[in-house]
């Protein structure tokens, strides 16, 4: 396996289970906006992260104009947001964000992120400030009103699982 960590971050969760999981893997890690536009060739195996603001992906542009080249390659995509444990909410992140053939190519992972109000943009703190004020859910309005983190190197286990399982039966067969 030639494997390479890519991520398109904003406010630093993203990049932050970027980092870790290059380090549990042995992998370079790319920030694509300093480093590439396309999908980097050299490697067979990608793990991609995400973040995602307000239904959208941050690389869901990205996806689309690069869909033909990632389908070749072993993906496991990472999404960092605030619906990690909502599978309805997951699937229609998923549809509204990847092309079809790549979802169906990808393993995905949601992981939870992490919302500190000091570091947002004032339209980013206005936008999360209105959609806390139309949440029914007491606790999920506060934590948007107040912010959250939950950002922990454990939650990408699962995904290094993956990786580690697919290296050896790699090697195996």
């Amino acid at each position: 396996m030639k494997g390479v960590v890519i991520y398109k971050g904003k406010y630093g969760s993203t990049e932050q289970y970027a980092k870790w999981l290059a380090e549990a893997l042995y992998l370079p890690v790319i920030d694509i906006d300093k480093h590439y536009t396309e999908v980097p060739e050299e490697y067979d195996t990608l793990i991609i992260g995400t973040p995602v603001y307000f239904g959208n992906m941050l690389l869901k542009n990205w996806f689309s104009k690069n869909e033909k080249v990632l389908v070749g390659k072993t993906i496991r995509l990472f999404v960092v947001c605030g619906s990690a444990g909502d599978q309805l909410a997951q699937d229609k992140i998923l549809k509204q964000n990847v092309p079809a053939d790549l979802a169906r190519h990808c393993k995905t992972y949601f992981l939870p992120g992490r919302v500190d109000m000091s570091r947002l943009s004032w339209f980013d703190r206005l936008l999360i400030k209105g959609g806390a004020l139309m949440q029914r859910d007491r606790q999920k309005r506060y934590l948007m009103m107040r912010g959250y983190d939950a950002v922990k190197r454990e939650h990408i286990n699962p995904l290094i699982k993956s990786v580690l399982h697919d290296t050896i039966t790699e090697k195996i067969v």
